[in-house]
C-alpha cells in the first residue's frame, strides 16, 4: 500500500485531526500514532513538531507534495499542512511509518 492510499483509509476508517495547531496540541498532550505533513509545511511549524514527535516517539511522515495536494488526497476542500492519526484503521500504518522497508 502506498502512502496516498495509506492517507485516503486512514481518513475514511480511522480517527485523524486535521491543522497544524491541533497537531501540536494532541504531540503535547496525547500521542498519536503517526503524524504527517506537507512539504510545503512552514519551517517553524515543522522544527516543532520534529521536537515533540522524537520526544514523545511518534513518527513523521512528509508527504512528497504540497498542502493543497494532501488537503485532496484527504478528501478536504482546502489546504492540509498537517495532519495526526490517531487511530489508522483499515490503513496500513507501515506505509506511512517506514516500517517494513529496507
Amino acid at each position: 500500500m502506498d502512502a496516498e492510499t495509506a492517507i485516503r483509509l486512514a481518513v475514511k476508517s480511522g480517527k485523524t485531526v486535521f491543522g497544524a495547531k491541533r497537531t501540536l496540541h494532541l504531540l503535547r498532550t496525547g500521542s498519536p500514532r503517526v503524524v504527517v505533513l506537507a512539504a510545503n509545511t512552514p519551517p517553524a511549524i515543522m522544527n516543532e513538531v520534529d521536537m515533540l514527535s522524537k520526544a514523545r516517539d511518534v513518527p513523521i511522515h512528509t508527504y512528497r507534495s504540497n498542502s493543497w495536494d494532501l488537503g485532496q488526497v484527504c478528501g478536504r476542500p482546502h489546504m492540509v499542512a498537517a495532519m495526526a492519526v490517531l487511530d489508522p484503521g483499515d490503513a496500513d500504518i507501515a506505509a506511512l511509518t517506514g516500517a517494513g522497508k529496507k
